[in-house]
């Protein structure tokens, strides 16, 4: 049997300070490159042939020094692994590569296509540019009596172009398996009748956009056919979790709604709260008083106010009070809901003689 992996996307060294404290982002990037080093250490344990890097080991020109180092020094230490590395649109980098001294079983791609043979397995990978958009798929190589797995980096569609993958271009060409890079989430289709095309999503989710299972996947190939399946590998995971406070008025009725919804995830993970539904115009949500509670309870959390203003402008049509009045011409502006209810509550809270909260 021969096993390959197939993984892409790591975006090494990328900043991740948007949400992140610069501490966290730090521990994040350590994170990250420490689970490409346990992959390799993964693959040298599991007798696997190959790792193919289907692009973005790294996040632009910002690499540093000791970054490359230790990958460099982790496949160093697993010379019976080889890697086959596909630099992606991020990928200004293989140039982190450049004049070092590379291990024999690190495989560079290049702009034409290259291929490696094992044990009934074929790998065969181009990097897709401006130049070779559309000529690449006039030679796509293909090995008769073997597994072919061939390995690209873009969107795929029915386009050529730079970062695009045609799949009508790469139907009934004898591809087996079609290892990709660029959407950071696994996804598996079917290309023709023989193979499918494989996004295997990035190794460790970085934002609430990557949320989930995030890992690489496992081929194995054995008498002329192929298996695969996705191994989840992250060392913390992302959620994104919709919360419904509808009806609810106080903070502490809040706080204990999220608790209750969040409290079967790991206290290790990333969590983004979204407070969701009908809301009444005062109610007063402390966003940042209901993150300082959530905060001691995992790695990173957030919570974002996506609630909408429970307000019925009929209830208010008679009113000759002040409060009436202010409502009415709120209500009546061209402001959008959520500045409405921001307003409303504002103009409530100050009309009582509470504290105003903006």
């Amino acid at each position: 049997m021969t096993k390959i992996i197939h993984c892409a996307d790591l975006h090494l060294d990328s900043p991740m300070e948007t949400h992140l404290t610069e501490a966290q982002a730090s521990t994040r990037n350590t994170e990250i490159i420490h689970s490409f080093l346990r992959l390799t250490e993964y693959a040298a344990q599991n007798a696997v042939s190959a790792v193919i890097i289907a692009g973005d080991l790294f996040d632009g020109e910002r690499v540093k020094t000791r970054t490359v180092d230790e990958i460099l020094d982790a496949m160093g230490r697993t010379p019976g692994v080889d890697y086959l590395y596909l630099a992606g649109n991020h990928d200004e980098a293989s140039n982190a590569f450049a004049d070092r001294d590379i291990p024999q079983n690190l495989k560079l791609f290049g702009q034409s296509w290259q291929s490696f043979a094992y044990n009934g397995v074929v790998i065969s990978g181009i990097e897709i540019s401006r130049a070779n958009a559309e000529s690449l798929y006039q030679n796509i190589p293909h090995s008769e009596g073997v597994v072919n797995i061939a390995a690209m980096h873009g969107q795929v569609g029915t386009a050529c172009g730079e970062d695009m993958v045609n799949l009508n271009l790469l139907k009934n060409r004898g591809i087996d398996y079609l290892a990709l890079g660029h959407i950071h989430t696994y996804a598996c289709q079917t290309l023709d009748g023989r193979g499918v095309y494989c996004y295997s999503g990035c190794l460790e989710g970085r934002g609430f956009d990557e949320c989930g299972p995030k890992g690489f996947v496992l081929l194995r190939v054995e008498g002329g056919r192929i298996q695969h399946e996705f191994v989840p590998f992250s060392c913390r995971q992302l959620h994104r979790l919709p919360v419904d406070i509808s009806g609810l008025a106080k903070n502490s009725q809040i706080a204990q709604k999220i608790q209750q919804a969040a409290q079967q995830i790991p206290a290790d993970d990333m969590v983004e709260i979204l407070l969701t539904g009908e809301v009444d115009p005062t109610a007063n949500i402390a966003v940042s008083y209901l993150q300082n509670l959530l905060r001691p309870r995992f790695f990173f959390s957030k919570i974002k106010n996506e609630t909408r203003m429970r307000i019925d402008p009929s209830d208010y049509k008679n009113d000759i009070s002040l409060k009436g009045e202010f409502i009415r011409l709120v209500l009546a502006s061209d402001a959008s809901d959520e500045d409405k209810a921001a307003m409303i509550r504002t103009g409530l809270q100050a009309l009582t003689g509470e504290e105003i909260t903006l």
